[in-house]
């Protein structure tokens, strides 16, 4: 009992000393984990945090308690309309409602395990490899649960009296409407006859290909790997409007890549002169973080159209986060880490300070269908006779404003002629309220 008492005493004055560094205005929720996180998301209601390890585990965010978890082998992602989660099990891809918590079987079993799951933003499709030192990346259809297609690199080829071996590494879908995607290839020289190990090599490429006809479509950039330069491998990732990739090569510059440009046109100078270690760009509005190493470790958040630095979370030294996550409105930062104990830690920071987590139901009841073809009704608890609002898309562009009678509280939007993709609808009823709706 005495030992209960004072883990539990010593875990009271580390949260403590936590919130008293980064701020009491900031709430944060520290809570243990069985493992450490690989990946973090927000379900589309903000309501739970999806923390993959080696199990899918849905955190309730009000509480910090885990109400569901399942077993998975791979990292997976929501699927275009983030109504399932995809994922892998016994090597064999699955589909999870995160609502009813429903599993849904279909596709067949493949004969060996799958690499990481990447899912499509614009159609029901995910990518995957297959097994160790993958050579081929596969093209599932969700709705059809079967193989669509293939890409496949070279195995092996010979170059300056050396064997080298190829193999993917990386992978994900880039363009508005997953037209292209990217592939991160190493080649080893390990294969060469005779080769001493001092003298082995790896070599990495970022290439982008035509996801339809897999011709090459550009070489971004190769470079081979030392100590020196380790960290630097994965850190490029798609930006939130899937035609941009940024990549962090040195120190604290972020190169920005545009698809349909085939060109590095912009950069972006962080504040500081440390390598980051993640970079992650929010759904909402053109905003992205950055978590940062020693002396201490900092989460900043940056302004992509203005490069400058809006915030800054400061934890204690002997916290180690390493993934990052943000809900629909950015009000809710998700993070994961590992604390001086060697505790694996899930933290939930307010980022807007608000109270109330559940506070995008205070105004607005309903909002159905969503995802929608055509029409959205939303049900108002509003008195006003008439309501503003407005629809932005993904990139915080305005696409239009209204003003709408309130018709016995309720409201209709025809969203017919609008692209397929992720909107964001504010609607000014006694307050503004935002909330995000999917475009079939």
């Amino acid at each position: 009992m005495k030992k209960v008492l004072s883990a539990l005493l010593l875990f009271t004055f580390i949260t403590t000393m936590i919130m008293a560094e980064v701020g009491g205005d900031d709430k944060i929720i520290w809570t243990n984990s069985n493992q450490q996180s690989r990946k973090l998301d927000f379900t589309p209601n903000d309501k739970y945090i999806i923390a993959w390890t080696n199990e899918i585990q849905i955190w309730n965010t009000s509480n910090g308690k885990i109400e569901f978890s399942i077993p998975t082998e791979v990292l997976g992602d929501f699927n275009y309309n983030e109504e399932y989660l995809v994922f892998a099990q016994d090597s064999t891809p699955k589909l999870l409602d995160w609502k009813t918590k429903e599993l849904l079987e279909g596709f067949e079993k493949e004969e060996t395990f799958l690499g990481k799951i990447r899912t499509a933003k614009s159609k029901n499709e995910f990518m995957a490899t297959k097994g160790d030192y993958p050579k081929v990346i596969y093209f599932w259809d969700i709705n059809q649960k079967q193989i669509l297609d293939s890409f496949e690199i070279i195995k092996e080829f010979e170059s300056n009296g050396q064997t080298w071996g190829r193999s993917i590494h990386e992978y994900d879908y880039v363009g508005n409407n997953d037209e292209y995607f990217y592939v991160r290839i190493n080649d080893n020289n390990a294969l060469t006859p005779g080769l001493n190990p001092k003298n082995e090599v790896d070599n990495f490429s970022y290439l982008i290909y035509n996801r339809e006809t897999k011709e090459l479509v550009d070489s971004l950039f190769a470079f081979q790997i030392t100590t020196s330069n380790f960290n630097h491998v994965d850190k490029l990732v798609v930006m939130n409007n899937r035609n941009n990739l940024a990549w962090n090569n040195k120190n604290s510059q972020i190169q920005i890549y545009n698809v349909n440009s085939h060109s590095f046109n912009s950069r972006i100078e962080l504040t500081f002169e440390n390598e980051v270690d993640e970079i992650i760009f929010s759904n909402y509005n053109n905003v992205f973080y950055v978590s940062r190493p020693s002396p201490s470790k900092y989460l900043e958040l940056y302004s992509y159209n203005t490069t400058t630095l809006e915030k800054q979370f400061i934890f204690l030294k002997h916290i180690i986060s390493n993934k990052v996550a943000f809900n629909s409105n950015n009000s809710l930062i998700a993070f994961s880490g590992i604390d001086s104990l060697g505790l694996d830690i899930i933290g939930i920071i307010n980022n807007d300070n608000q109270s109330n987590i559940n506070s995008e139901y205070k105004s607005v009841l309903n909002l159905f269908p969503n995802p929608t073809s055509s029409i959205v009704n939303i049900d108002l608890n509003c008195s006003e006779p008439v309501v503003d609002y407005q629809i932005t898309d993904i990139n915080g562009a305005k696409v239009s404003q209204s003003t709408k009678a309130n018709q016995n509280g309720n409201l209709q939007i025809d969203l017919s002629s609008y692209y397929a993709g992720v909107y964001f609808l504010t609607i000014n009823c006694n307050e503004p309220m935002t909330y995000k709706i999917i475009k079939e």
